[in-house]
């Protein structure tokens, strides 16, 4: 079973890429349980390629840092 996936950031198509699934795993199971496998695997793929990094520019100022 092959699944593509779109990933989108800002509303724009950032990648395109193909998953594939081993037949033997999946055919056993219900649609429930299909739609599951492919939900996890897509979440593998993701944890995979996406990175987020942030950074703090500006501090909560709070009443007591003002005294």
């Amino acid at each position: 079973m092959k699944v593509k996936i779109d990933l989108t950031a800002g509303g724009e198509l950032v990648q395109e890429a193909v998953i594939e699934i081993d037949d033997r795993k999946v055919e056993h199971l219900d649609e429930d349980q299909l739609r599951q496998a492919i939900e996890i695997n897509i979440r593998s793929w993701a944890d995979r390629t996406i990175g987020i990094s942030w950074e703090i520019t500006e501090g909560i100022e709070r009443e007591e840092d003002m005294d």
